[in-house]
């Protein structure tokens, strides 16, 4: 009997015989910027992988020259009114169960990373099991500038994975982090050519869908031990309510502004006027 797939527009799906789910980030035209409803699908892709029997593995990439720029600020802003910050409320929401998703993932995750990382695309690699990424990728969490906080529980994966000194670079002063760097970090398992990336992500999640299943929920359940389940699952939660707080601040909705601005005028090649 054939998987019916959810039926999506901003991520692509394909199932693989082997037991393989791809999900391609699907906006390449905006470097994958991810949409308020793009967490949305996203959150229902991880509930399908969660009720799903015939998913093993879980692919993330990107169509198109990047993974994801991270938050389309276009799409976040809401005006500063009750309704406006209702609204960040449920988003805030949608994001914060889309990560627990992840982190209590019954499958194995695996990052393809075929361009620049940012924001929430870049903290949610760290909570994968493995990732693979091109060696001309960038990874970059510009919260500091929008004056928003640590999310995807990277307030604490990023000092353990990268050091401290190195998280502070990200998360405070929104540090760009080569490839390379990554690789060298730990945050990176495995660097590949463009044009080698899916063939070398797909082959390690072939070679783990036909390993015992069994033997590897077993392995998963030891190194992410019901301890550590439980402190990312918290973190998340006091990472988002925090985040939420951030993005009704003025200081949030003035900052945004001017990293929008400065963007358009980059792209209009004229002075940002904030």
């Amino acid at each position: 009997m054939a998987v019916e797939l959810p039926k999506l527009q901003l991520v692509k799906l394909t199932l693989h015989k082997s037991g393989v789910l791809v999900m391609a980030f699907n906006r390449p035209e905006n470097m994958n910027s991810m949409l308020p409803e793009s967490y949305a699908e996203w959150k229902q892709v991880m509930e399908f992988v969660h009720a799903s029997d015939e998913i093993r593995v879980l692919v993330v990439t990107g169509k198109g020259p990047a993974y994801s720029a991270g938050q389309d600020l276009k799409s976040s802003y809401v005006p500063a009114t009750k309704d406006g910050n209702e609204i960040v409320r449920l988003r805030k929401n949608v994001t914060c169960e889309l990560t627990r998703l992840i982190i209590t993932s019954p499958v194995p995750i695996i990052g393809a990373v075929n361009g620049p990382a940012i924001g929430y695309a870049c903290t949610t690699l760290a909570l994968f099991d493995l990732v693979v990424s091109v060696d001309t990728a960038i990874f970059r969490t510009p919260f500091a500038e929008l004056a928003f906080c640590p999310e995807g529980c990277s307030s604490i994966t990023f000092p353990r994975i990268l050091g401290p000194i190195v998280a502070n670079d990200m998360l405070l002063f929104s540090k760009t982090m080569m490839a390379k760097e990554m690789h060298q970090r730990g945050f990176v398992a495995r660097l590949t050519k463009p044009d080698e990336l899916m063939h070398v992500t797909m082959k390690l999640a072939n070679e783990l869908a036909g390993r015992s299943q069994t033997a590897i929920q077993n392995s998963r359940l030891l190194i992410r031990n019901r301890d550590l389940v439980d402190e990312l699952v918290q973190v998340n939660e006091i990472e988002m309510d925090e985040l939420y707080r951030r993005m009704i601040s003025d200081d949030a909705r003035q900052a945004v502004a001017r990293v929008f601005a400065r963007i358009q005028a980059k792209r209009n090649g004229t002075k940002p006027k904030i």
